[in-house]
């Protein structure tokens, strides 16, 4: 029933074309019982020697109206399908964006999730665009033929419906086998789609690993499993439709002998004879076509199981996006005049599955401009301090939150909104410098672009041979390692420079003009490890930059390689 709930919810963004379809095929079905009626009169107005060209007319026409029926069909079955795909898709993709990391369901792979977006939405898509349709038509054109045929021969319509039940024990016992089997597959399928997306990834280090021939045989031995698994699948599928199709093939003969006796002991005649051959055929191709959609549905209904992992997915608290609101925060609002600082009270916080905590009742208060280098060794906490600050996890204890000089503050996942982040390593999108500056501000001007990529030590972004529109390509394979980092670097720095109200005029909270109640970007920086893959000189033109660019800004680095910037405060975190 759970099923048939979730099915009828995703009918929503389609429910106009399934109901004219469902229109079409009905009106089809019955086009075809008027063709079945007319051939009647066509054989028996032949035999008698009666006229035909006003009954072959008739035929004709309800053949073309059936035909354009069927194309429209078709086409609108086309639409519907990839627009049910598209809906499904938005949604579980923002599910994705707003997800709260670093817990036990988060930890679907990325492979598998993109299976899962992939050929488990095409699967209930399906169902829902095509199969519900097709059954509702598959209804009447059953019951249409049945009466059609109860009104020639009484009995042997009820004997071929006695196949029914039959029919239905099949379907169940089909369906429990079949889901299980379609899981196993699927599951198989995301581990194939797993082991090519990793050996992409890091395709560089598995070179110089030289484990091209493992990679290779475990890819064979997946692929192997899943050969299994579908030849499985569909020996049993096979062999089940092929008792059915026997069982209904001998209803089909019966019906041709019965109706043959009858022929002959001129109890119909050759018109009616062939009209029971027609309509025997309409009532079991049915019966026929339902049961052929049950695997397809159990198929779909592994799927959905697949898919709500993904729906179930604890979210933010605060799912805040650009475009949201920012009236939802009145109750703490902070207040644009001076910094904000960032608060830690007695946090601890242990990752889900991990043994130990990485954090225990830790407290610390970075006072509002002032600028933070934190070190300690590996494994101490320093990552997870820049996640808790900016909201991707809460403790478990304890409390984290910004605060302005009035005590206002706000302690949630709107904290992101305040803070400019700068991960270290390469996390550059595919397209051009362009595109993933304006990931961070997408109304940022040309000049805002130029000044966070000068600040950043990335002007030589402007000798590629397009500029900033020159494609970067998958992680940004054309750049060495410190200048992708320094493209990340401006493009963080351009949440800082380049945001935009609604009004479209720019927010810099060093401008003095921001408003009491506005959410300043970059009024908090996080800088993790940013110059881990810069050469020393680079490095101190970098802060020097960021030192001259950084008044009034709350700044917390972490870094493993001590570095000197004037009046900073330095923490060490011991593990």
């Amino acid at each position: 029933m759970s099923y048939t709930r979730w099915f009828w919810r995703q009918l929503s963004a389609i429910g106009i074309n399934v109901a004219v379809r469902t229109v079409a095929g009905v009106a089809q079905v019955g086009f075809g019982l008027l063709i079945v009626w007319l051939s009647r009169r066509f054989i028996d107005h032949a035999v008698s020697g009666d006229a035909v060209w006003a009954d072959a007319a008739f035929i004709f026409g309800a053949l073309a109206v059936s035909i354009a029926l069927r194309q429209t069909g078709f086409y609108l079955g086309n639409l519907a399908c990839v627009t049910q795909q598209n809906v499904i898709r938005s949604r579980l993709y923002r599910r994705l964006l707003y997800r709260k990391l670093y817990t036990a369901a988060e930890r679907l792979h990325s492979g598998d999730i993109g299976q899962r977006l992939e050929r488990d939405i095409e699967a209930v898509s399906e169902v829902t665009a095509d199969v519900f349709p097709r059954l509702m038509v598959t209804a009447v054109q059953l019951l249409g033929a049945f009466v059609l045929l109860h009104s020639m021969d009484a009995r042997l319509a009820w004997c071929l419906l006695l196949v029914t039940p039959v029919a239905l024990v099949s379907a169940k016992y089909l369906a429990h086998r079949l889901r299980q089997m379609t899981l196993d597959i699927r599951a198989c399928e995301s581990r194939v789609q797993m082991l090519v997306q990793e050996t992409v990834e890091h395709e560089i280090t598995l070179k110089t690993l030289e484990s091209a021939p493992q990679l290779h045989s475990r890819m064979a031995w997946l692929q192997q499993k899943l050969h299994s698994l579908v030849t499985r699948r569909t020996r049993f599928t096979m062999i089940s439709r092929l008792i059915l199709s026997a069982t209904f093939g001998a209803g089909y003969f019966g019906a041709f002998v019965y109706g043959g006796f009858q022929l002959r002991d001129g109890a119909i005649t050759f018109g009616v004879m062939a009209a029971f051959l027609q309509l025997v055929s309409q009532i079991q191709n049915p019966i026929l076509s339902a049961l052929s959609m049950v695997p397809q549905i159990m198929h779909a209904t592994a799927s959905v199981d697949r898919l709500r992992e993904i729906e179930d997915m604890e979210q933010e608290r605060t799912a805040r996006s650009c475009e949201i609101p920012l009236s939802h925060l009145q109750e703490s609002t902070l207040s644009s005049e001076g910094s904000l600082g960032v608060r830690f009270q007695d946090v601890s916080y242990t990752y889900p599955g991990a043994g130990k905590a990485t954090l225990s009742h830790f407290s610390h208060e970075f006072k509002p401009g002032s600028i933070t280098i934190i070190t300690g060794e590996t494994g101490c906490g320093k990552t997870t301090l820049l996640r808790l600050a900016l909201g991707l996890i809460e403790p478990q204890s304890g409390r984290v939150e910004l605060y302005d000089n009035q005590s206002n503050t706000i302690n949630d996942a709107a904290m992101r909104h305040c803070i400019t982040y700068i991960p270290q390593g390469n996390t550059l999108m595919s397209g051009t410098v362009r595109d993933n500056l304006l990931l961070a501000a997408p109304g940022a001007t040309e000049a805002q672009m130029l000044e966070a990529i000068h600040t950043a030590v990335a002007d030589f972004v402007l000798d590629l041979p397009d500029g900033l529109d020159t494609p970067i390509g998958e992680r940004a394979i054309r750049l060495s390692e410190g200048q992708m980092q320094r493209i990340v670097i401006a493009r963080s720095l351009l949440r800082t420079i380049g945001d935009k109200e609604e009004s479209g005029s720019p927010i810099d909270c060093n401008d003095n003009e921001c408003d009491a109640g506005d959410y300043c970007r970059g009024s908090v920086l996080l800088l993790d490890e940013i110059t881990s893959s810069l050469d020393a000189a680079t490095e101190h033109t970098l802060l020097t930059r960021l030192s001259a660019s950084l008044t009034r800004r709350t700044v917390i680095i972490v870094t493993h390689r001590p570095i000197s910037i004037t009046n900073a405060v330095h923490l060490h975190i011991d593990s």
